[in-house]
């Protein structure tokens, strides 16, 4: 592909990725139905239910399974702790930043080095 293609593709993705965080947030704000702690329905945002299932499942939980009809035991989540604290941080990651591509830049240096190495061992041949 032509660099301003790889251009293209990447502001497509990013600008698709922008209007999901943008459906996601919108749909977080709306009202669903909850259970509080006193077993009383009412109503709250959708975010909050996240929040508590994140919240339930970093402290671990007991649920009772109706097939085998037995208790099961969910012990505390490490990846739930660690998104908790982070988010609590501040220390939430750009979803540009998750991406393991390398930048062009960095690509064409390597590719570069690579070269020019290649070329320094067979004049030495």
């Amino acid at each position: 592909m032509v660099e301003g293609e790889l251009m293209a593709k990447k502001n497509s993705r990013a600008k698709a990725n922008r209007l999901v965080s943008k459906y996601l947030t919108d749909m977080a704000k709306l009202e669903d139905a909850c259970i509080d702690s006193g077993g009383e329905a009412r109503l709250c945002a959708r975010a909050e239910k996240l929040a508590e299932i994140i919240w339930k499942h970093a402290l671990g939980f007991e649920e009772f399974d109706i097939k085998t009809e037995k208790e099961v035991v969910h012990p505390p989540s490490i990846s739930y702790m660690r998104m908790l604290l982070e988010r609590m941080e501040g220390k939430v990651q750009d979803v540009s930043a998750t991406e393991s591509k390398k930048s062009i830049a960095d690509r064409i240096s390597e590719t570069t080095k690579k070269r020019v190495n290649k070329i320094a061992e067979e004049s030495v041949e």
